[in-house]
């Protein structure tokens, strides 16, 4: 593999959500229960790029208060479409639709919250319930008074986001919600907070918004080792093209947009959520900076016992205390550009020729960490670039 291959392969992993080690120096063992298995575990001098947050886990201080004030949920739709739904495995039904365009969109109107929904001036609602009420629901009436307020609620939701100049008419229909169309729709909302800085070369996509979306670190953007992220693919937490729905990609969207995207719309534009960690809740996985014997950690029978807990314990102990610091890291992050081509980006980047000149003179240590600061400032480094050791290995091998 080459050192652009190498690269792009490090740079697959989204910034919040994936699982990775990194061995550290700073490595601490306890013993598991059973001799055979040893559990080590670091805590990282980088705590941010371990960052893990969903919607349980924290209190919002500034929360929206919901334009959309009817109580009309997701299963309501899905029930009023289909009736049988209910007989059906939920759990297929819930993601067709979160990994549709229509479902995407859905979602996205909630996320944002305050945009005013659109329902028609000559509809009353509570008169359609009622009527449905009163309606046998198997009936070809009933169905089609269902389906009715179905599509009412729908368009509800839809529309402000047209008017909002986040989708187009024309783009809405009852296909995927692909990588494309959910980088097309997030660009539009988010390009004037966090505009795309460049460099990020796909083998099969020169489009802007999937470039910024892999750019950013947005969840289900996973770009393999040669470079290709597949656009019209289901967004997926692993690389290459994924011919089926993944639950867990579609679901990280809105977290990570809450969390380290200024996400929060509001009458002044987009700011970012206040939040707080719930008592008891930690902001990452501890398994992801554990090993056992030397692999990543996979053996969750071994969450019980007292090494387990004990590793767990100090690694608590690390990230909660610093969770304000941790979060704002990871936010300025999230704003800096990538180095996707160590050459471009680093070695021939005239903003490090000073640096790089003054290392290659002396290959210091002192000059080493100048280089890896400048370097960790100026971009969002994957955790497989994030360290003295990388810098110096691209400083010695790279042309």
């Amino acid at each position: 593999m080459n050192v652009k291959n190498m690269l792009i392969s490090a740079l697959s992993c989204t910034l919040l959500f994936s699982v990775i080690f990194v061995p550290s120096p700073a490595l601490h063992v306890v013993e598991a229960a059973a001799t055979s298995q040893r559990i080590t575990y670091i805590l990282p001098a980088n705590p941010e790029k371990y960052l893990f947050l969903n919607m349980e886990m924290v209190d919002i201080i500034n929360p929206q208060t919901p334009a959309l004030q009817r109580s009309y949920s997701q299963r309501d739709y899905l029930i009023d479409m289909d009736e049988s739904y209910l007989t059906k495995t939920a759990y297929q039904d819930n993601l067709k639709f979160m990994s549709s365009k229509k479902g995407f969109l859905w979602n996205l109107y909630r996320f944002i919250g305050i945009l005013p929904p659109s329902f028609p001036e000559d509809i009353n609602l509570d008169e359609l319930d009622q009527r449905i009420e009163e309606t046998e629901s198997f009936s070809e009436e009933g169905i089609e008074l269902r389906q009715t307020r179905a599509q009412i609620y729908m368009n509800a939701h839809l529309q402000p986001l047209i008017d909002a100049g986040y989708v187009k008419q024309e783009e809405i229909d009852d296909g995927i919600a692909s990588r494309q169309f959910v980088a097309t729709v997030l660009y539009r909302m988010f390009r004037e907070v966090r505009p795309y800085h460049g460099g990020i070369d796909l083998k099969d996509s020169e489009d802007t918004a999937v470039r910024w979306a892999v750019e950013i670190g947005l969840p289900g953007f996973t770009v393999d080792s040669k470079g290709y992220i597949y656009p019209q693919s289901f967004l997926d937490k692993d690389p290459g093209l994924s011919e089926y729905a993944e639950e867990y990609a579609y679901e990280r969207l809105f977290p990570y947009m809450m969390f380290i995207l200024p996400g929060n719309k509001t009458a002044n534009g987009w700011e970012y959520y206040q939040i707080k960690l719930k008592p008891g809740m930690v902001p990452m996985r501890p398994t992801d900076v554990m090993q056992v014997n030397g692999k990543p950690f996979d053996d969750y029978s071994l969450i019980n016992t007292v090494a387990y807990q004990q590793a767990r314990k100090k690694i608590d102990a690390y990230f909660n205390p610093r969770f304000v610091q941790i979060l704002d890291q990871a936010r300025k992050d999230a704003l800096k550009p990538r180095a996707w081509d160590w050459s471009r980006d680093l070695i021939h980047h005239p903003k490090f020729a000073k640096e790089v000149a003054a290392y290659r003179k002396n290959k210091s240590s002192k000059n080493l960490n100048a280089i890896y600061q400048a370097v960790r400032n100026h971009y969002n480094l994957s955790i497989p670039q994030d360290s003295a050791a990388n810098i110096k290995s691209v400083l010695d091998n790279v042309k």
